[in-house]
C-alpha cells in the first residue's frame, strides 16, 4: 500500500519533475495549486517509482491521480497493489483514463465530474478576438479603454502593496458572501506572493484614471501554456475585466500557445463567462471507484 505524508516546499523540485512528465498539464495538480492553498485543503505525497500520488483532507477528501509519466504506468497492476474495493480517486485526469485497459475497465466505475473539467483557450484568439464570437468582449475592451486614461503594469515586487490593498478591496465589497473560498483564496494569493521569485509566476496590474482597478497573476505550466491562477477587477469599471484579459495576454502571455482558465467548480456564472471565452478543449476529469468484482454487461 501507499505510504502518505504531508506535502512541504521541500518537495517542491521533485514533485515538479514529475509533473513535468505528465502528458497535459492540469492546473490542479501544479505544485503551486497543492502547496498553495494548503492552509485549507491539506495534500499528501505518497512516491511511487515514477510516480506521486496525492491524497487530499480538504473540503474534498479523497485519493487524487499520480503525476509523472502516465504512458509508462501499468494502471491494472498499480490500482490492484494500492487501492481496495469501495475506494475512490478524484479528478482523474482524461488523459489517465484513456490509459486503462479493457479489463481495468471492466473492474472500475467511471464517471465524469464536469464541475471540475479545466477550460483551455488559444492564446492567440484571446488577444485578437477576431469575428463574431468574440464581438462583444471586443465592445467590453473598448468602453473601458474610451471611458478612462488607463495604465497596464506588469508586475514586481514592489506592486505587491498595492496589489495587496486592492484585493483588501475587492474582498470588502464581497463581505456580505458567506463562501469561505474567498478566505481561503485570499491566503492562497498571499502565498503566492511570498514565492513569488521561487515560482513560474507573471501578473500584472491595471489602472484606471490613477486608481488600481484589478490585477492578474499567472502560472506557467509548461513552455506552451499559461494558468491564469488568479484574476480580480472591479465590476463598476465596465469592460475591466475583459480589457485585463486581453491585455495581459497580449504583453506577456504572447510566446505561449494556450491559456488554462481552470475550472467553474458546478458555479453557473462561472461557466457562462468561461464559455464564452470559447475554449478551444475542456480538460475533463473523472470519478473512478474501485469495485469489488468485474461489472457486468
Amino acid at each position: 500500500m501507499l505510504s502518505f505524508r504531508p506535502l512541504t516546499w521541500e518537495d517542491r523540485v521533485p514533485y515538479s519533475e514529475l509533473y513535468g512528465r505528465t502528458s497535459v498539464k492540469y492546473a490542479e495538480y501544479s505544485f503551486f495549486s497543492l502547496w498553495g492553498w494548503g492552509d485549507t485543503n491539506p495534500m499528501e505525497l505518497a512516491w511511487d517509482d515514477t510516480l506521486c500520488w496525492l491524497r487530499s483532507h480538504g473540503n474534498k477528501p479523497g485519493f487524487c491521480s499520480p503525476v509523472g509519466d502516465w504512458d509508462a504506468a501499468d494502471w491494472d497492476a498499480l490500482l490492484r497493489e494500492h487501492f481496495a474495493p469501495g475506494d475512490v480517486l478524484l479528478d482523474v485526469p482524461e488523459a489517465v483514463v484513456e490509459r486503462f485497459s479493457d479489463s481495468l475497465s471492466a473492474r472500475v466505475r467511471v464517471t465524469e465530474d464536469r464541475d471540475e473539467w479545466e477550460y483551455l483557450h488559444s492564446v492567440p484568439e484571446l488577444i485578437a478576438l477576431k469575428g463574431s464570437r468574440f464581438a462583444q468582449k471586443r465592445a467590453y475592451v473598448r468602453s473601458f479603454q474610451s471611458s478612462c486614461d488607463w495604465e497596464y503594469v506588469p508586475l514586481l515586487p514592489e506592486d505587491f502593496p498595492e496589489l495587496l490593498d486592492f484585493q483588501a478591496e475587492w474582498l470588502r465589497r464581497r463581505e456580505a458572501d458567506p463562501s469561505l473560498s474567498l478566505e481561503d483564496e485570499d491566503r492562497a494569493i498571499r502565498r503566492a506572493l511570498e514565492r513569488w521569485d521561487d515560482l513560474p509566476f507573471l501578473g500584472a496590474l491595471l489602472r484606471a484614471d490613477g486608481t488600481t482597478v484589478g490585477y492578474t497573476i499567472a502560472e506557467e505550466l509548461d513552455a506552451k501554456t499559461l494558468d491564469i491562477r488568479f484574476e480580480k477587477a472591479l465590476e463598476d469599471y465596465a469592460g475591466s475585466y475583459q480589457a485585463l484579459n486581453q491585455l495581459f495576454l497580449q504583453n506577456q502571455g504572447s510566446d505561449y500557445a494556450w491559456v488554462n482558465r481552470e475550472e467553474d467548480m458546478g458555479n453557473p456564472g462561472l461557466r457562462e463567462a468561461k464559455l464564452s471565452y470559447h475554449p478551444v478543449r475542456l480538460l475533463k476529469k473523472y470519478r473512478v471507484e474501485i469495485l469489488s468484482a468485474p461489472r457486468q454487461g
